[in-house]
Parts: structure tokens; C-alpha cells; sequence
């Protein structure tokens, strides 16, 4: 080997370990730019949405809850701006120290939050859950001041239910409330927190009510809190829709006399289109105010509950003994079945004496009493005698085929269908068989028969229309959509029977028990009633139906007054009221009526 050999091969050696590096260099700067481009370009858009989920944050934007209103378009239900404290699922942290801070803060027990927040927990809910809604501003400065040790709890703008009319309409609407847990597992499409109708038209048709909330993000600092909006403006991530509207046949004037009328008594008054069935009017009392559901009034709410004098239940669809305005039915029955003819007269007096027990009509006095006159005084004893020859199902037969013991198709829910009792009826349930003397207090509404306000309406409805009787009803339209009324159902009754009854029901009014809801132009047709009931000893109860104009029925009306005593002096009073209040007739002010005057219990008429 030559001395000049040797440098070369050095040089050789160098440029390998030259070329060695370089291509180090170009592989670490292509594995350099391959991640770039996959962080960059591949991935950008999972970087992206991890970096929006740290600096923002999903939330509700809650849709307004349809509104509903009256016929004419006054506002029965209503949407409100509130504020509700929410948890984050995601940021909830040692729930042991945070829920006696939040109960403190609330001013809830600290067991009910510490649920409340390991629900929120266990929801896993990216959108936020509401933990208390409807907050003061008492509770909001609390919040405020306890903010910094509240890691996952944010106040968020909301929408809470608004009733304008108070305990007018609470019986028809219903209210709102926070969605229960049964519920839940129910509608999986619901979270925790929701707002669902719990009673009412506001449960019955709460999928339409309701409509689809949207979603939000906000910025949020570090600590997961909001920025203000000054600071950041949210971005609309997916729109709101708000609830369909529902338009009900609900006249607010009529319901407001009928209230009024009322007054402080316990009872209910329901007026209908007898052509059309649409509820124009349907008042419980006592009643209560819808609102405390959507208030932080936890005292309220219980207080209604446990109220001995049932402020939630609706006694326009339940039942109670009808009284005489039950003769109008039996009537009917006795004339189909052949047991009188329209031209019979029954001798009346004091009552009749039947297996050893003696019957009594409410008067003494005696005289032949033509049916239309029987009907008109209400006598007793003439409609026992019609029931010595009749069965409980011949009875049971038309009532039913009115209206009585089945629903009126009213769309609420819980509706009482009342009790026509026939033979089978109580030997299964009373296990003994069924006497004559049942079949007389049959005949005059007594003893077993049970009819609900609605029922009577819908009843002196189909024979104030000739036996066309309607579907009861208070939806005239949701959104866009006009709802047509139900068909009635047509009751087939001999012309010369009904001529009978419908000149009975004008003389109760013209010369008879009715004659406080004269109108003098306008012919009014009714029937009034007092049905004895429980306690032992206690007033009757005070019924009053009816229908005007008698020839071509615009509207009907039943009154019930729970121990009122006479219908004719307690209940017709408040049928009056409201007639004169829709044919505009010009009268004293509903709430000058006085409660009815304790004299002496009389029965049946």
C-alpha cells in the first residue's frame, strides 16, 4: 500500500459518516413534517374540537313552551325568563364538600342536593343539568358569593311557565313540574331536569307544548365558568323550536262569571256548545294557583297537597248523586218503555209506602199532575210510580245512551265516569240483590247514581238537541292545525216522548222550580235538583242544567254546589249569571251574589 493510498481512504470513511448524518437529518425532518401534516391537516379536527371543548362549553338554549289561549285569544299560559342553577356533569368534584355549599346557597335540605348532584353525575350529560330553576335574587347573590367553591355549578338563563289567570283556569290547564324519575325511564328522549305538563292540557298535549330545544357554547376562563356576554357572545350551535300554540274553546268571560258566581263555596260549574260540544266554560272551587309549581314555593306546593278542602281536585269531573235533574232521564225511560203515555196524569202526594218504608216527595200537597207539570214541580211520588213498573236497566238503558257512566270526551285526564248501577252492578258489588225500593231512589238520582258536572252538560246538551248528543271537548286548534269537532252521537227518541220532556224542562223555568233563570225574551229550558248526600244530616247538594234558547240551544250549563241546599234557590242563581253574561244581558255582578241561606232542607226538586 502507497503512502497516497491512505488519505483517501480516511476521506472515504468521512463522507460515510457525512452521508450518515445528512440522512439522520432528512429522516428526523420528513418524521418532522409527517406529524406536522397529520397534527395539522389530519387531525385538525379532533385538535379543533378538543381546543373549543377546553375554552367553551355546550348548554341548553330552552324552547319556549306553546301558548295557550282562550277563544278569543286572551292568554291563558305564558313563558317567563328565569334563571336556573345547572350542574356540568363533567366538572362535578368531591360532591361530599360541595353538596352542604350548594344547600346552603339554595336553602334545601342537603340530602335532596346531594342526590340531585349525583344524578347529574351519573347522567353523563354534556349539556348542562338543571339542579333548582326559578331562582330570586336572594339566591343568586348567594351564588355569586360562593362562586369560587362551586367548581361545576353555573347560573344559566331559562324559561319558566306563566299562568295569567291564576286559579281562573287551573282546574282546565294544569301546571308544570320538573319531570319524575318514573316519567323518565318512560321518555328516554327527556333529561333530567325537564319541564313536562303534570296535570291538565298542559300533560295531555304536552308533546305538542313543548317543542325541541337548542344548544349553545359559551367561552369559558380555566375554571370552566362563563364569560360574560359583553366579553363573549354564545354561538348557536343548533336552533330552538318553540312549542305549538293551542287555541282552547274556553271563553275567559264565562269562566270569570262562573268563578266569580261561585264564590266561596265548594263546587263546579261546566257551560258547553250543545252543537258543537266545545267547553266554553269549566270552574272547580276551591282552587289554587298554578303558579307556585313554577316558583321556588316548596311550602305552597306541600300546603296544596295535604289542603283538607281539595284545592286539586277537579269536581267538574266527578261524580255525585245528580238529584231530579236525573228525572229528565227517567222520564225518558218511562215514556220508550211504555210505562206512561204523553198524555198520563199521576195522582202526587206526600209519597208512597213500599215494603214496609214510606217514600217522601218533598212537598205534601196533592192533585193529578199532568208529565209536563210532574217534571216542572219536580214530584217525587209521581216518578216513584213510573218506577214500580220499571227495571233498573231500562233506566240504566237511556241514561246511558246520554251520556251518564262513560266518559264526555273531555281531554283531560283522571275524568270520573260517574255510576249507573243496574242489578248485576250491585250484587257484584254489594254482594245482595237489587229491591224495588233501589229502583224508586233510582228514579230521582238517589242512592247509587253518580254523574259528573261534564256528564249533566253533555246530557241536557243531547236532549236540548233533540237527541244529538256531543263529544265534549276543549281543543279548537294546535299550531296551524284547526281541530274539528268530534261527531256527536245520535240518540233516537219517538218525537211525541221528547215533545213531553222538552216542555217539561221550559215549564221548570217558566212556571216551576227554575223560575231564578228566566231571561224574559229569551226561553230558557232546564231542571233543578237537591241530592241528599253524606254526612248524615248535612245540606243537600244544590244542582242546576239547563239550555238556552230552548227551541235552538247556543249553550248549556250545569251548576252543582256541594251541600248548597236547594238548586232552585243556590244553583240557578249562577246558571243565571252566566246567561246573562252571554247573551249580554245586563245583571248584578257575579260576585254580589250571596252564598245560599241555611233554610230548611228540602229534598230532590
Amino acid at each position: 500500500m502507497t503512502q497516497s493510498a491512505l488519505p483517501r481512504y480516511q476521506l472515504d470513511g468521512a463522507g460515510l459518516k457525512a452521508l450518515g448524518l445528512g440522512f439522520v437529518i432528512l429522516l428526523a425532518a420528513l418524521t418532522l413534517v409527517a406529524r406536522l401534516v397529520w397534527l395539522q391537516l389530519i387531525q385538525h379536527p379532533y385538535y379543533q374540537l378538543r381546543a373549543m371543548e377546553n375554552s367553551s362549553r355546550v348548554t341548553f338554549l330552552r324552547a319556549p313552551r306553546g301558548i295557550i289561549y282562550d277563544r278569543h285569544g286572551n292568554l291563558l299560559a305564558a313563558n317567563q325568563q328565569s334563571l336556573s342553577l345547572t350542574a356540568i356533569p363533567g366538572q362535578l368534584e368531591e360532591i361530599g364538600s360541595l353538596a352542604p355549599r350548594l344547600a346552603r346557597v339554595l336553602d334545601l335540605p342537603e340530602d335532596e342536593i346531594r342526590d340531585r348532584l349525583i344524578k347529574a353525575k351519573e347522567s353523563g350529560s354534556v349539556i348542562p343539568v338543571v339542579i333548582e330553576r326559578d331562582l330570586d335574587l336572594t339566591v343568586v347573590s348567594k351564588f355569586v358569593d360562593q362562586q369560587l367553591f362551586l367548581p361545576g355549578i353555573e347560573i344559566l338563563p331559562d324559561i319558566s311557565r306563566s299562568y295569567p289567570q291564576a286559579e281562573l283556569t287551573a282546574h282546565v290547564l294544569g301546571y308544570c313540574g320538573e319531570i319524575t324519575d318514573t316519567q323518565l325511564k318512560k321518555r328516554p328522549d327527556r333529561r333530567m331536569g325537564d319541564i313536562v305538563g303534570q296535570e291538565g292540557i298542559e300533560r295531555v298535549f304536552d308533546d305538542q307544548l313543548r317543542g325541541v330545544d337548542g344548544e349553545q357554547r359559551v367561552r369559558v376562563n380555566a375554571a370552566g365558568h362563563s364569560f360574560s356576554a359583553e366579553a363573549s357572545k354564545p354561538q348557536i350551535t343548533k336552533e330552538s323550536q318553540a312549542g305549538k300554540p293551542i287555541v282552547l274553546g274556553i271563553d275567559l268571560d264565562l269562566q270569570r262569571a262562573a268563578y266569580q258566581a261561585l264564590g266561596s263555596r265548594h263546587g263546579a260549574v261546566v257551560c258547553a256548545d250543545p252543537q258543537t260540544g266545545e267547553i266554553l266554560a269549566m270552574v272547580s272551587r276551591p282552587s289554587y294557583d298554578p303558579n307556585v309549581f313554577s316558583h321556588r314555593d316548596r311550602k305552597a306546593v306541600v300546603k296544596l297537597f295535604i289542603d283538607p278542602e281539595h284545592p286539586l281536585y277537579n269536581r267538574a269531573l266527578s261524580g255525585f248523586p245528580p238529584g231530579s235533574i236525573w228525572k229528565a232521564i227517567t222520564l225518558i225511560a218511562a215514556l220508550e218503555n211504555k210505562v206512561v203515555k204523553p198524555d198520563t196524569k199521576i195522582h202526587v202526594s206526600g209519597g208512597i209506602a213500599l215494603g214496609g218504608f214510606f217514600f217522601h216527595d218533598w212537598t205534601s200537597s196533592s192533585g193529578l199532575f199532568d208529565l209536563v207539570k210532574c217534571l216542572a214541580w219536580s214530584r217525587d211520588s209521581a216518578f216513584y210510580q213510573m218506577a214500580l213498573h220499571m227495571t233498573p236497566e231500562m233506566i240504566k238503558d237511556w241514561a246511558v245512551k246520554f251520556g251518564a257512566g262513560r266518559p264526555t270526551g273531555v281531554e283531560l285526564a283522571h275524568e270520573g265516569q260517574g255510576l249507573v248501577p243496574d242489578s248485576a252492578w250491585k250484587l257484584r258489588v254489594c254482594k245482595e240483590k237489587w229491591y224495588p225500593g233501589n229502583t224508586l231512589h233510582m228514579s230521582i238520582g238517589q242512592s247509587f247514581v253518580q254523574v259528573t258536572p261534564a256528564q249533566a252538560v253533555r246530557i241536557f246538551s243531547g236532549i236540548g238537541m233533540r237527541g244529538q248528543v256531543p263529544n265534549l271537548h276543549f281543543v279548537m286548534k294546535i299550531g296551524n292545525r284547526q281541530i274539528a269537532p268530534p261527531r256527536p252521537e245520535h240518540v233516537k227518541v219517538k218525537d211525541e216522548y221528547m215533545k213531553v220532556v222538552l216542555s217539561g224542562l221550559k215549564a221548570v223555568v217558566a212556571s216551576g222550580t227554575g223560575g231564578a233563570t228566566r231571561l224574559g225574551n229569551i226561553e230558557v229550558a232546564g231542571k233543578t235538583g237537591s241530592a241528599e248526600a253524606p254526612p248524615l244530616g248535612s245540606k243537600t247538594h244544590a244542582w242546576f242544567a239547563c239550555y238556552a234558547p230552548a227551541d235552538k240551544p247556543r249553550i248549556a250549563i250545569c251548576a252543582l254546589i256541594e251541600h248548597g241546599g236547594h238548586g232552585g234557590s243556590a244553583a240557578a242563581p249562577i246558571a243565571k249569571v252566566i246567561l246573562d253574561k252571554f247573551f249580554g244581558i245586563a245583571g248584578p255582578e257575579p260576585s254580589s251574589l250571596a252564598p245560599a241561606s241555611p233554610k230548611p232542607k228540602k229534598k230532590h226538586h
